[in-house]
């Protein structure tokens, strides 16, 4: 039993103690985790892009088609408006004519705009993995240095 005792209490001497010091400065240790710490560095890049292309992408297409959306409108609007003035103005007053067509076009513009950005909201713009990973290499650092 006095040997089991003696073995938890070195143990729990060596807990509380902590690691012993190192010889080397920091500056050694920070010299030899150099290469690995910029390999890191690299493959920390390297995955930050790799995870944001596909929302960049989605971003784009989103933007694209909301611009599309936009300059299909404005052409729709210049061809047909006159066309709509002049048809309703034949049982209407002149202004009253306009009055309509600019309200129609002002709704059919709304449901476009509404479209984009409802497609703009579901792209989510933050590296959740990339940032997992540099956390987890921020306390293998820190783990580095204490030894």
């Amino acid at each position: 039993m006095t040997d089991q005792s003696e073995r938890v209490a070195a143990v729990t001497r060596e807990v509380e103690e902590g690691p012993p010091p190192s010889d080397r400065s920091i500056k050694e240790i920070i010299e030899a985790l150099r290469p690995q710490l910029q390999e890191l560095v690299s493959k920390q890049m390297e995955l930050t892009k790799a995870e944001l292309a596909p929302s960049g992408r989605r971003a784009g297409l989103s933007i694209g088609l909301l611009l599309t959306g936009a300059a299909f409108m404005l052409l729709f609007t210049i061809f047909i408006c006159f066309t709509v003035v002049y048809a309703i103005s034949l049982a209407l007053p002149l202004w009253l004519s306009f009055l309509i067509v600019s309200v129609i076009l002002l709704v059919l513009g709304a449901i476009l705009a509404g479209a984009g950005a409802a497609s703009l909201r579901k792209v989510d713009p933050v590296p959740r993995r990339s940032i997992r990973a540099l956390r987890q290499n921020i306390d293998w650092v820190k783990g580095q240095l204490k030894r």
